[in-house]
Order: C-alpha cells, then sequence, then structure tokens
C-alpha cells in the first residue's frame, strides 16, 4: 500500500495539500459537488428620499452655526451685566 492509498479518516491538513498534488488532487474529490450552492441573488433597495436628509443636513448646520452665535451674543450684551 503506497503513501497515496491511505485513506481520509481525518480531514487532511491543508498545509499537506499544498505540498503534495496527488494529496491535494485526492481531498478535492472528496469534496461535495458545489451545486448545492445557490447563486446569490442582490435586490436593489428603493432610494431614500433626498428632501428629508438635505433638511436635515440644512437644520443640523444651522444649529451647529447660530448656537455658538446666540451664545456670544449673550455673552457680550451689556443688559446681561447689570
Amino acid at each position: 500500500m503506497s503513501s497515496l492509498e491511505l485513506s481520509f479518516e481525518e480531514p487532511l491538513s491543508p498545509e499537506l495539500a499544498l505540498v503534495c498534488p496527488e494529496l491535494a488532487e485526492r481531498a478535492r474529490r472528496t469534496l461535495p459537488d458545489p451545486g448545492w450552492l445557490a447563486p446569490v441573488v442582490r435586490t436593489a433597495a428603493p432610494a431614500p428620499d433626498g428632501r428629508a436628509q438635505e433638511l436635515g443636513f440644512a437644520l443640523f448646520c444651522l444649529f451647529v452655526t447660530l448656537t455658538p452665535l446666540l451664545f456670544v451674543l449673550i455673552v457680550i450684551h451689556p443688559a446681561v451685566h447689570r
């Protein structure tokens, strides 16, 4: 019995399959048929409405810009310090 006629009772080491082409071929023959794999079907998601995103971005920009301005105006206003 040659070394290549051994049965695969244990999983074959990937390193051994890389080194020995005959064992790699035998290991490939023991793999299941890839026909059971289903093709991947990608469905396109509906595009989100851009108006809501634009409005949210505009409100965020106004909030970030006007809030510090409001705080500065409150601090430097002369009526606050009396």
